[in-house]
């Protein structure tokens, strides 16, 4: 069950255009429930159109009325509150709009989950084939490798090379390449 939406306020009727406030009225329930899922994308994207014009048309007139930036008219604009409200009911339509879009994906996606949750039966079925694909010998075994690292016949990797030291640490630190060495660099430089 949709709630209704207030209908407009005379201050966002006075602050939005004819074509904005048909936009913002499309965006009310129970009128936006009936749209189409088509309708409903148009209506977000005229929406955030219209948003962002009037956020760009503020922020050049708050930069007029600072005087940061030349004006784009006759004369330098002398605030952007009006602007800013606009700006303010457009993003309240678009808000309830993406609302409607979200719920309509979510009531989707939950339908689409219930149809396409399996049974117990058939979970247990698929569970049971894969352990029997698995319930072959390991291909280690039929080659002949080693499967433990304590079998003699494992490789020794890196083992062998933990015996062997540098004889001069590449660092030059006094512990490995010897006092002289360290205190030759230090008075070359």
């Amino acid at each position: 069950m949709t709630r209704l939406d207030a209908p407009a306020t005379p201050e966002e009727q006075r602050a939005l255009s004819r074509d904005e406030m048909e936009l913002a009225n499309q965006s009310r329930q129970p009128g936006l429930g009936q749209l189409s899922d088509r309708d409903l994308s148009d209506l977000v994207s005229r929406l955030r159109e219209r948003r962002n014009r009037a956020r760009d048309i503020g922020d050049r007139q708050g930069r007029e009325a600072r005087g940061k930036a030349a004006p784009s008219g006759a004369t330098a604009a002398g605030g952007n509150e009006g602007t800013r409200s606009k700006l303010d009911y457009l993003n309240d339509a678009l808000n309830r709009a993406m609302a409607e879009r979200h719920r309509r994906r979510a009531d989707g996606a939950a339908d689409e989950l219930q149809d396409a949750q399996p049974d117990q039966v058939e979970l247990t079925q698929k569970a049971l084939a894969a352990k029997q694909a698995t319930d072959r010998p390991s291909p280690m075994l039929e080659e002949g490798g080693p499967l433990h690292p304590n079998d003699p016949d494992a490789d020794q990797g890196k083992q062998a090379l933990a015996h062997t030291e540098r004889d001069t640490a590449p660092s030059g630190a006094f512990d490995h390449a010897g006092e002289r060495p360290a205190r030759e660099r230090s008075n070359a430089r």
